[in-house]
Order: structure tokens, then C-alpha cells, then sequence
């Protein structure tokens, strides 16, 4: 099984003096989730950020993110690229952008759940790919905040963590393998996929 084969969805936490973090996620059918790659970006354009998403996303052998849950205030209007909001620019360029749950305290929730062992293997729900080392450093390192037991401490390095949570609160799917049947040769449905099969080879369009 590679990672064309699964599901697979975005998380992006933004920033622009501040790092910003794009995390791809993998679906297993078994509901546990891969972190496969991460992508840190600092003082790039929304259409740069686009782009590196496009590219990556295809070197990942992936067809295409399910969605990407992102920060809220990329919806803010702060005129990063043609007077549009951030999210509206990756709209444009065609990414499946969609507004994350920010709710913090319910965010942790998930995340602490995520990285329980799963009941039926060894390891957790949540695995991460060594090469995402911006997020392996900085996850443990996360402190709780001083006044909110309950929320983490926003001022130290908590971008990869932020991109995590907006992910982790996305209520992925499992990745479901559907199994083709074959069709009973001159049945309908059977003649009806000869027909579009040649409709599709003469370049004729349904």
C-alpha cells in the first residue's frame, strides 16, 4: 500500500514574520493518521505557498488533498496578493482550503487522543515521518500556559503544533478501499461502459 493509495488532507497554520507550516496527512483504512511531510515557509507570498503545496503534494505520488484545514485569520483581509485574503488566493490556485475549528482547549484534546496507543498495534494513532523535524522538535517542547492549565503557552514556538491541531480537529476519515466488481459481460451496465469507452476513444464527449 503507498500513500496513492490513501486518502490524504492538508493542515496549514500561517505566517509571514513568523514561520508558517504546511502538514500533509495520510488516511490508513485502520483510522490512524501519518504526518508524511511538512513544509516550514517564512516571508513567502500566499501564490508561493500555492505553489509549493501543488509541487509537494505531487512528489508525494498523491492525487490530490481531500482538503487542507487552515487558520481562521487567513481569512482576514491583509491584502497578501492581489487585495485578496491569504485563503482566497489559495482558493484561486485551486487548493480545497477550508476554515479549521480553532477551539484550543478542545484542539489539545484531540491531539493528547491522537497520541494514545491505538487498541489493535503497538504504536499510536498518530505517527509522523522523521523528516518533519520542525514539528518533532518543537511538539515536546510545548509548555502549559501559566494562566490556562488547559491551553498551551502561545508564545513560545508553536506553529507546527498549531498545524497539528487544526488537522487533528478536521474529523478525518479513514481511507475506505472500495472493491471493483466485475460486470456481467451484455448486461446494461456492462454495454453502457463499452459505449462511454468508445465515446472517450473517438473523443466524443458524453
Amino acid at each position: 500500500m503507498s500513500a496513492r493509495d490513501l486518502e490524504a488532507f492538508g493542515s496549514c497554520d500561517w505566517g509571514w514574520n513568523s514561520p508558517g507550516v504546511h502538514l500533509w496527512w495520510l488516511c490508513l483504512p485502520d483510522g490512524r493518521l501519518h504526518i508524511v511531510r511538512e513544509y516550514k515557509f517564512q516571508g513567502q507570498t500566499a501564490e508561493q505557498v500555492g505553489k509549493q503545496i501543488h509541487d509537494t503534494t505531487k512528489q508525494l505520488g498523491l492525487e490530490k488533498l481531500r482538503y487542507i484545514a487552515c487558520d481562521p485569520a487567513m481569512w482576514q483581509k491583509t491584502g497578501a496578493g492581489r487585495g485578496e485574503s491569504i485563503a482566497e488566493t489559495l482558493m484561486r490556485l485551486k487548493l480545497p482550503v477550508r476554515k479549521s475549528d480553532n477551539d484550543r482547549f478542545l484542539g489539545w484534546m484531540r491531539v493528547h487522543e491522537l497520541l494514545r496507543t491505538h487498541p489493535d498495534c503497538e504504536g499510536p494513532w498518530l505517527t509522523v515521518d522523521p523528516g518533519c523535524r520542525y514539528l518533532i522538535r518543537t511538539l515536546p517542547a510545548m509548555v502549559q500556559d501559566k494562566n490556562d492549565p488547559d491551553d498551551l503557552d502561545s508564545s513560545k514556538d508553536d506553529h507546527a503544533v498549531d498545524a497539528l491541531r487544526y488537522g487533528a480537529m478536521s474529523r478525518p476519515r479513514p481511507t475506505v478501499f472500495v472493491e471493483k466488481k466485475e460486470l456481467v459481460p451484455n448486461s446494461l451496465p456492462w454495454l453502457r461502459q463499452q459505449h462511454e469507452r468508445a465515446q472517450r476513444g473517438s473523443g466524443v464527449l458524453a
